[in-house]
């Protein structure tokens, strides 16, 4: 008998999910999630004044990707801040679009659990945002190495990622990050890891030199102003795509779940609740040019509160 191939999607609560059994990603891909993923984009773009924080030399960058690019918007930005490059995206999802993109941008459809299908040494920049929730402790090891040995000497990495449980929380909105913490540990999956080891450890264990982290504590809810009013949609629109996460793989009652979400919208404004954001780069070693041999590294770090804007 002919094994059947997996259909590509599957539906749950309404809402339409990838069906890679091996993925621990828990949130959908469905015009919904595009909508929110895009807001989130402008979020942080607006958040540090820009798409990256790599010290990149505009006149010599000729490849970049994007590592998980979702709907493509930053890979898109970036086509068109760099006219000179080729920007390609990748995402296990075909979320990007194939029409009307710029001439010097591509997308590939490829789960990052698996080697990436570059040969070493291909781009100048590579990026990578926001995939805590989809990789388990032994797929960070594995897509660290993967980004070090893509890059070309001299290249950087830049990784940006957000905690897994925000702070200033009411009990309700700590309920909630209990819950879908739950969740992602189901599926081997640890938010903790940003800190314990944390980003900067990971990048330098993969080889990675003249490592630095940006630590952003953005405010969520209408007492941060115009940033913390997107976050807090951004947070909303993020709770309803992870309810049937949590609800099949954490086992939670959903009317608990719903209840305890209406009533975290009113606790971020009591409680000026945050989301902590770690911008991470390294730097690729050079061993042809002295002056990206490793360097001392500080023990601390950037860490400052967004000023927000009202």
């Amino acid at each position: 008998m002919t094994k059947q191939p997996l259909a590509d999607f599957q539906w749950l609560e309404g809402r339409r999910f990838h069906n890679i059994p091996s993925s621990s990603y828990l949130l959908p891909n469905d015009i919904d999630e595009v909508d929110r993923l895009q807001l989130q984009h402008f979020i942080l773009r607006y958040a540090i004044q820009g798409n990256f924080r790599a010290p990149l030399d505009k006149s010599k960058v000729r490849t970049v990707l994007d590592v998980g690019c979702g709907p493509g918007t930053w890979t898109m930005e970036m086509a068109n801040e760099f006219p000179d490059a080729t920007i390609t995206g990748i995402d296990m999802s075909a979320m990007f679009p194939t029409t009307i993109i710029p001439e010097n941008c591509q997308f590939l459809q490829h789960n990052i659990q698996h080697p990436f299908p570059f040969p070493d040494n291909s781009f100048d920049f590579v990026y990578q945002r926001l995939l805590v929730a989809g990789l388990t402790p032994d797929d960070w090891k594995k897509v660290m190495s993967e980004l070090e040995r893509i890059t070309k000497p001299g290249g950087w990495i830049e990784l940006v990622e957000i905690d897994g449980v925000g702070g200033n929380n009411g009990p309700h909105m700590s309920k909630i990050w209990e819950w879908l913490n739950m969740a992602f540990a189901a599926r081997g999956v640890d938010t903790g890891i940003l800190t314990k080891p944390g980003l900067v450890p990971m990048m330098q264990e993969a080889n990675m030199v003249n490592v630095s982290q940006e630590v952003l504590r953005l405010p969520t809810g209408n007492h941060g102003g115009k940033i913390g009013i997107l976050l807090k949609e951004n947070e909303q629109a993020f709770w309803s795509a992870i309810t049937p996460a949590v609800i099949h793989t954490a086992g939670v009652d959903v009317d608990e779940f719903e209840d305890a979400v209406q009533e975290a919208e009113t606790e971020m404004e009591v409680y000026k609740s945050y989301h902590i954001f770690y911008i991470a780069i390294g730097q690729k070693r050079d061993t042809a040019s002295s002056m990206l041999q490793p360097q001392p590294q500080p023990q601390h770090h950037s860490h400052h509160d967004y000023a927000v804007a009202v």
